[in-house]
């Protein structure tokens, strides 16, 4: 008998064949779902700290640091509970709560410019994209064959960053009208996502699924017994004292007050406040509690399983504490560390320091020509048809069944497919909402008239398709055309690049490359390809971040991005394999863990470094005071926004001469030393990890 083949020796062709239906329908929903959350996580790092005369709520970078530590715990400590919860009570119905969760907080977002508002806007889009995530990569991991692991992880990485491509450019747009615009398209975005629930086919509900009933209990009670009663015992005892040190650390500041420091400054350190609250100290009472929960109760209840609420929280944070789990999340959390400040600083560093001029002039260049403008419409309109052709085929679920059997509410979805791709051939003859008006005539007309003919999934997909494509030719290659102009005359008076559209490189990449990368990964092992990774990631990040001229951060961003490609997905892959049949959903919650803990420790050590040592209007103030002798009253009376000119007026230097010179006097960019030092170690450490693991299984065969 002919041995299977291993995944990495099947065709490409025949993996993407052996994806599941669940698979591509929950891809679409995280695609949508990221294109909102990228729209704004490109652009909200800069928006934090912009100065209210400009639109901004002007927090100090240390108040951004404070958001995004909260952000990250939020957001990716909270699927280790909610990955168990959507095992047990459904996916489908922990992704509905989520959208409704991530509205509310863009909708925040959107009008509350207080810290305490603003705060708890995005604490309800971190909740809700806590609750989001194990519930569509749960579906992945329960669906997904062995044969077919690698390129599968790898579409859904390129899939989400389709919408973190497309995010970025919306939004970029969106800030030049009025910076609520883009957390309110983005609530807008999320909620497509209700019209797919009809059409995803809950694995949890099925007869058999092992997360529920007497299997699911079986395997509550197996993730009990994975963790000794010694390591429990331990554990307990030093979430306790982390519990309590923490939080005398973090209130009072017994490590954090200089010496000699007066009666005043004492009592604004031990003043009590929520923004005392740090998220490290809510997450080890926490798990202090769940272990003294657990451990006089261990052999008693919860070796024996249970699918009760109790149980599932209680097991869900024990199981982290697995040795080969929670090594992998501790070690893997130092290059999560260096990979957020890709998104959570460098924006501000692109903003402050690095001069991008030269990509305008280019672009000015290229558009002065018919070709460039006339490739870009070719290649925009194509995706535009194929996203409208593929939603169709989404819909209609051709492969479970025939075209008669198609329910209502998958018209639905064609109409709006049928919407999308008439919209831009319908703007070459009007404007405005009648544009709107015409292809939504456009699109009632299709959608109806499929139904009543029942017309096949491969010919309307196909119509929708060529519409899209060749509507949109036209409508994007007249307004890539009337660019040029704007771009020639941008470049010649030096404006500089958004930063979100520079990062974007990042997810255009992934989008082109993903499956290619997914493919020749799919040769080595999940933790090699994660450790090449890493190393790739970090010299990128180092790059950007010490660069100042725009092509050299154009050249860093796409080094770091092959090095996620070659890591990131991977990390789900192999936490996958660690999981048993029924805990897809929280194995995938501690994928998240890494994430986490990288996350808030970067937020804390880059707020607080960049904003004594970064930011370039700070910078200025300092160099008012100590250069030129400023009375400090006077130069922190000075707008924000107008502190860098007043400073190129006292010297009778340009913006960009004054910029050099800051950037030669402070030297802003060592922050970046220290984050790719942390990046390094953490690739040691996981060569380290690996040779342990590799150790240990040559003594168990």
């Amino acid at each position: 008998m002919t041995a299977a083949p291993s995944p990495a020796r099947q065709s490409l062709k025949a993996q993407l064949v052996d994806l599941d239906n669940r698979f591509w329908i929950v891809n679409v929903m995280e695609m949508l779902e990221r294109f909102a959350y990228y729209g704004v996580r490109a652009v909200v790092a800069i928006y934090m700290v912009l100065p209210a005369s400009q639109g901004g709520p002007e927090f100090s970078h240390i108040d951004k640091g404070f958001i995004f530590a909260w952000w990250a715990g939020v957001q990716s400590i909270l699927p280790m509970f909610t990955g168990g919860f959507a095992d047990r009570y459904g996916h489908k119905r922990t992704i509905a709560f989520a959208i409704i969760l991530k509205c509310i907080g863009y909708s925040m977002m959107a009008y509350l410019m207080d810290f305490s508002g603003f705060f708890w806007g995005c604490m309800f889009l971190a909740g809700g994209t806590a609750v989001f995530k194990p519930g569509v990569q749960g579906t992945l991991a329960a669906t997904l064959k062995a044969s077919s692991a690698s390129v599968g992880w790898g579409i859904f990485y390129q899939l989400v960053n389709i919408g973190g491509f497309l995010g970025p450019v919306i939004a970029g747009y969106l800030r030049l009208m009025d910076w609520s615009y883009v957390f309110l398209a983005c609530a807008g975005i999320v909620l497509i996502n209700f019209l797919w629930l009809p059409f995803y086919s809950d694995p949890t509900q099925e007869e058999g699924y092992e997360g529920t009933g007497a299997k699911g209990a079986a395997n509550w009670a197996s993730l009990s017994r994975e963790v000794p009663r010694l390591d429990a015992t331990v554990w307990t005892v030093l979430l306790v004292l982390a519990a309590v040190l923490l939080p005398i650390n973090n209130f009072f500041g017994w490590w954090g007050v200089p010496e000699g420091a007066t009666a005043s400054q004492w009592i604004a350190v031990t003043e009590f406040g929520w923004r005392n609250l740090r998220v490290e100290t809510v997450a080890a009472v926490m798990c202090a509690v769940a272990f003294l929960v657990y451990l006089p109760q261990k052999e008693s209840r919860f070796d024996k399983g249970g699918t009760d609420v109790l149980t599932v929280f209680v097991v869900s944070v024990v199981g982290l504490f697995q040795r080969r789990v929670l090594a992998f999340c501790l070690v893997f959390s130092g290059f999560w560390l260096m990979f957020n400040q890709v998104f959570d600083l460098l924006p501000n560093v692109i903003d402050d320091w690095v001069d991008s001029s030269g990509l305008i002039n280019t672009a000015g260049q290229a558009f002065s020509t018919p070709v460039v403008p006339g490739l870009l419409a070719v290649f925009l309109s194509v995706i535009l048809g194929l996203v409208a052709g593929v939603a169709v085929l989404l819909a209609m679920r051709p492969d479970q069944r025939p075209a008669e059997e198609v329910p209502l509410q998958s018209y639905v979805i064609i109409t709006l497919s049928f919407f999308a791709a008439s919209v831009a051939g319908a703007s070459l003859f009007t404007t405005g909402w009648m544009t709107l008006g015409v292809a939504a005539g456009a699109g009632i007309l299709a959608g109806a008239l499929a139904l009543q003919l029942r017309l096949e999934a491969k010919l309307l997909a196909g119509l929708v398709t060529g519409i899209g494509i060749g509507g949109a030719m036209p409508a994007m290659y007249q307004a890539m055309t009337a660019k040029s102009d704007l771009f020639i005359q941008m470049a010649k008076d030096g404006a500089q690049v958004n930063p979100e559209w520079m990062i974007n490189l990042n997810p255009g990449l992934i989008v082109f490359t993903m499956i290619g990368f997914a493919y020749l990964s799919s040769f080595v092992r999940p933790l090699t390809s994660i450790i090449i990774g890493m190393g790739v990631a970090t010299a990128g990040s180092f790059i950007a971040g010490n660069a100042t001229v725009g092509w050299v951060c154009l050249a860093g961003i796409g080094v770091f991005s092959i090095g996620e490609m070659l890591s990131s997905p991977k990390k789900m892959e192999y936490l996958a394999t660690l999981a048993k049949k029924g805990q897809e959903g929280l194995f995938m919650g501690y994928a998240n863990i890494p994430v986490a803990i990288g996350w808030i420790a970067g937020s804390y050590l880059a707020g607080d470094a960049y904003e004594k040592g970064g930011d370039k209007a700070n910078l200025a103030r300092k160099y008012l005071q100590e250069e030129l002798n400023m009375e400090s009253a006077a130069a922190d009376a000075i707008d924000r926004a107008d502190v860098v000119a007043e400073l190129s007026r006292q010297l009778g230097k340009t913006a960009l001469e004054t910029q050099r010179l800051l950037y030669e006097t402070y030297s802003p960019q060592s922050v970046w030393y220290s984050i790719a030092m942390i990046g390094v170690a953490s690739i040691v450490l996981m060569v380290v990890y690996d040779r342990v693991l590799a150790r240990f299984g040559r003594k168990e065969s």
